[in-house]
């Protein structure tokens, strides 16, 4: 299983994760984001394949950084579960004392979340809105995936693993919305919650 790389981006500070980090942004999202600052690239333009041997190779560059800092590898996107297989590939290999993050929307089949609940070491989950009806008309899914990944966290106790980040998107999420899921979120048993405003671009 090879990755498809959009960037590698490294020496990054306590944004993905913590200490330092390089952030590894991968091809490919189920989502169709109204205010997606990565549309264009999710879509038509081209990308970089690696083996995990390879990306491996240039993630080790800070190797130094990462086990001075407790930081590490962080997979986002486009949507970083979509490339699950080459994750728990690449782990298989991966030097100690290196942290894997994960940032994704959950918005994929349970059976890609499972297997790395458990050595992953922190994900960073954009659940946009827990409100299946705003949830829709932003992405243009249904976020089922979501709340039945977010299910099995609960259920495997691996809330404490989690940093759930509710964006103020303009023109879908009122304020109310947004404190429902928070208050739905902390029903749930998640603490480490951001919440934030969707700044759209372009």
């Amino acid at each position: 299983m090879n990755f498809k790389v959009q960037s590698v981006n490294r020496h990054r500070l306590t944004t993905d994760g913590e200490g330092v980090t390089t952030l590894v942004a991968l091809h490919g999202c189920p989502l169709e984001c109204e205010y997606c600052i990565n549309k264009d690239i999710l879509h038509n333009k081209p990308w970089k394949e690696y083996t995990k041997e390879a990306l491996l190779d240039i993630l080790m560059q800070d190797y130094c950084y990462f086990v001075a800092t407790n930081g590490g590898i962080t997979f986002g996107g486009g949507e970083s579960l979509l490339h699950a297989r080459a994750i728990e590939e690449l782990i298989t290999i991966l030097p100690e004392h290196v942290n894997i993050n994960l940032e994704t929307s959950l918005c994929v089949e349970k059976g890609l979340l499972e297997p790395l609940l458990e050595p992953i070491h922190q994900f960073i989950i954009d659940v946009k809105t827990l409100n299946s009806e705003i949830y829709r008309k932003y992405t243009g899914h249904s976020n089922e995936p979501v709340l039945e990944n977010m299910a099995y966290i609960v259920q495997q106790g691996m809330q404490e693993k989690c940093k759930v980040r509710v964006p103020r998107i303009p023109e879908y999420t009122s304020e109310e919305d947004v404190s429902a899921t928070v208050h739905q979120l902390q029903d749930m048993g998640f603490q480490n919650i951001d919440v934030f405003d969707y700044i759209i671009r372009g």
